[in-house]
């Protein structure tokens, strides 16, 4: 099968925050106020075996983003880690998954007429990529944390450490800044969420927003020219599906959209809840949240619900993203 005009990213860019900054002038000081904060051992999600010792040094190197994308092939030892990768053994917890993020859907993708294939191959090019969103935005809260519990002890915070959390409340829109508001956003999504309403919103990797606007979750935008008019969209109606650049920008606004929107706060709540019972993020528990996120309320939350039961997603909520291409 030809496959994918993608982008090959062997290195996690964790904590920059680019996509919600972007066109910021001073985005390269708030890359260098994040990784001033990269003295942690290893990003939730992410297993740092085989790169060279790992550790903060490493870490902090990584922090920022890949500046090289390669454009690569079926010959290319990624394409194939990815391709060979076996959803059954993932489900087991006996493999990791691979650092493979792909620039686009495959064409070939729409024309699939196995459906197991297809859904597999959606699911090997999604769940890359929310495992990196989620390890960036766990980074942030892991560096976080420690300075929420600094400032209930009356501890002065350094200037670079008010310049990380002045930073952090621009990206997820908190006006005043404040600590325990910003943890109650920076968290993770569970990936078995994600996929679903990622397949239920792009159909599998097949839709024309998928395809061609690189759409996984359907968000819409009112800005004339930034997506993809609806086919059946209603008279007088002006909005569009958002377009993105890649699927990983598409990924990155779906979590900010979950965790910044006002729609949303019940889904945070109820996720600062699961946190502080000490309980893994529930997607059946999340979705409750979510009716506002399609027109379609409380038929959409059922339909997710089907999806991720019937196709077992809360499997990859377990699921771990290696940092190295090389087969175990």
């Amino acid at each position: 099968m030809k496959f994918w005009n993608a982008v090959l990213i062997a290195a996690v860019a964790v904590g920059s925050c680019t996509v919600a900054m972007a066109g910021r002038a001073d985005v390269r000081d708030r890359e260098a106020g994040f990784a001033a904060f990269a003295g942690f051992d290893a990003w939730p999600g992410v297993d740092t075996a085989g790169t060279n010792g790992g550790g903060p040094a490493r870490l902090a190197a990584l922090l920022n983003p890949p500046k090289r994308r390669h454009a690569w092939g079926s010959n290319v030892p990624g394409n194939e880690l990815l391709l060979g990768l076996r959803l059954a053994e993932l489900r087991r917890g006996g493999v990791q998954v691979p650092p493979v993020y792909l620039k686009r859907f495959p064409s070939e993708l729409a024309k699939e007429r196995s459906v197991a294939r297809r859904k597999a191959l959606f699911i090997k090019t999604v769940l890359p990529l929310v495992l990196r969103a989620n390890a960036e935005v766990l980074a942030l809260r892991q560096q976080l944390m420690p300075l929420i519990a600094r400032e209930r002890a009356g501890e002065a915070f350094t200037a670079s450490e008010r310049n990380f959390l002045a930073d952090l409340a621009v990206a997820y829109d908190v006006d005043d800044g404040d600590p325990v508001k910003l943890l109650l956003r920076v968290d993770a999504v569970p990936n078995s969420l994600a996929l679903a309403q990622g397949a239920e919103e792009s159909g599998w990797g097949t839709s024309r927003f998928a395809q061609r606007g690189n759409a996984v979750f359907g968000q819409r935008t009112f800005k004339k020219g930034r997506g993809l008019v609806p086919r059946r969209r209603d008279a007088g109606k002006r909005h569009e599906v958002r377009a993105f650049q890649d699927l990983y920008t598409s990924v990155k606004s779906y979590l900010r959209n979950l965790n910044t929107h006002f729609a949303y706060d019940g889904f945070r709540s109820v996720r600062a809840d699961l946190r502080a019972k000490e309980r893994p993020l529930d997607g059946f528990a999340l979705i409750d949240t979510l009716d506002r996120y399609s027109e379609r309320g409380e038929q959409y939350i059922k339909t997710i619900k089907v999806i991720m039961r019937a196709n077992r997603l809360a499997d990859f909520d377990r699921a771990r993203l290696s940092l190295s291409l090389r087969r175990d």
